[in-house]
């Protein structure tokens, strides 16, 4: 396991040879490619479950279709810049996250996102220990106490800055889901992240730290937001894959 540092972008839809070479130019040291899946179509894990039983009484062979697909090639040889794999699900219930969860495919990434689809999936989501961030717009109904629970399962939150590129519109949206969270929980546990799809949208780390001032984030936030955050995130997601363990501390005597 390699330990995080530097400057982190959490969230790129595209990676090729000129967005990997942008990213070591503005001297970032990690960043992980999403890829985003649509759970719209996965219905309700309980009527799945219903299907499969039927099928088993009937003596069928059931083939489940794994939803999650393998995450994007990345072929880099440059050992000053990590590259991770994350996953952003879209989903309406529950029942969807188990099922990804279940996935072999899901294995396979290293960071899990999740863009609730309605108030009632968020509260059930800030109690999930399998969840790494959680994505969300001004329209998503978030209390303080939802947020408290999401900060104390160490679940992050995220904004991310290229929507404020397009237009007018997408900006302000930005601006104002920032300003619910800090309204909300303070800004506490928020990641910036790019969105980026070329090296255009890419921003050095200096003007990151300076938009999440703008956004309402005290300047130890906003270096945070790119640093200690994504490690949080990153180390939270490899104890996920290594799964419980325990360790004993034991002073060293210095007198020789």
């Amino acid at each position: 396991m390699k330990t995080p540092n530097g400057y982190c972008d959490l969230r790129v839809e595209k990676v090729n040879d000129d967005i990997i070479h942008a990213y070591i130019e503005h001297g970032y040291a990690l960043i992980a490619v999403n890829t985003t899946v649509d759970c719209s179509l996965l219905g309700n894990g309980n009527s799945n479950k219903k299907k499969r039983k039927f099928a088993e009484c009937n003596d069928e062979i059931v083939e489940e279709k794994d939803w999650v697909p393998t995450p994007k090639l990345i072929s880099s040889n440059d050992s000053k810049l990590t590259i991770l794999n994350r996953l952003t699900i879209q989903i309406s219930n529950i029942g969807q996250l188990q099922k990804i969860l279940s996935s072999q495919n899901f294995k396979l990434f290293n960071i899990l996102a999740v863009e609730p689809l309605n108030d009632k999936v968020f509260q059930d989501i800030v109690t999930s220990p399998s969840v790494d961030i959680i994505t969300c717009n001004m329209k998503t109904s978030i209390t303080p106490k939802d947020y408290t629970i999401a900060v104390e399962k160490n679940i992050y939150f995220e904004i991310s800055y290229c929507p404020m590129l397009f237009n007018s519109n997408t900006r302000q949206d930005t601006f104002t889901l920032a300003h619910l969270l800090h309204i909300k929980g303070k800004s506490k546990n928020l990641i910036i992240t790019s969105g980026a799809a070329n090296k255009l949208d890419i921003r050095n780390p200096h003007d990151v730290m300076n938009l999440g001032i703008l956004l309402g984030l005290s300047r130890k936030l906003s270096t945070k937001s790119i640093t200690q955050g994504c490690y949080s995130i990153i180390l939270k997601s490899y104890g996920r894959k290594l799964g419980k363990s325990a360790i004993h501390l034991k002073p060293v005597n210095n007198n020789f």
